[in-house]
């Protein structure tokens, strides 16, 4: 229950800090992914790793989903350079549609499951380990795109 009331607070919370303009630095890139990654193997603490057919094939979506669409949203979401050198990114309606169409799908395979019996119930930890991966696609590409800085020259006599 603790791990789903975190859920429902930081997945909105990044969301919108997404959609606020912000540098964008390595560390920027790799945190948020990192804390839903360990907030989601903290959260897989009751229950075993699904073997049967239908329980992977489950899984596989849901890594697809993830994946796709953060690869697509990392392609999407505004990046520009200001006068310092410095790069910035602020998602757009896009990026708020490209994660509702994550959640939704998530939401719909999840319902299908519980209705159906087809594949085995998700519980929190799970949610927030499909999150990472979409954060850590999303953010490989935008790390893609970015222009490195140059390394400062040090003159030598």
């Amino acid at each position: 229950m603790t791990v789903l009331l975190v859920l429902l607070v930081l997945l909105p919370w990044s969301i919108w800090r997404q959609m606020q303009t912000h540098e964008v630095t390595l560390g920027g890139l790799v945190k948020l992914p990192l804390i839903f990654a360990a907030i989601g193997l903290f959260g897989f603490g009751t229950g075993s790793i699904p073997t049967d057919p239908d329980a992977l094939l489950y899984l596989a979506i849901s890594v697809l989903l993830s994946v796709v669409i953060g690869i697509w949203r990392g392609a999407l979401i505004p990046i520009w350079t200001a006068d310092d050198g410095r790069q910035y990114s602020r998602g757009n309606r896009t990026t708020l549609t490209l994660w509702g169409v994550l959640l939704a799908s998530k939401f719909a395979m999840g319902t299908v499951a519980s209705v159906t019996g087809w594949f085995p119930g998700e519980h929190a930890g799970e949610i927030f380990l499909f999150v990472a991966l979409s954060f850590v696609a999303q953010n490989i590409v935008v790390a893609r795109r970015i222009t490195p800085r140059p390394e400062p020259t040090v003159a030598t006599a």
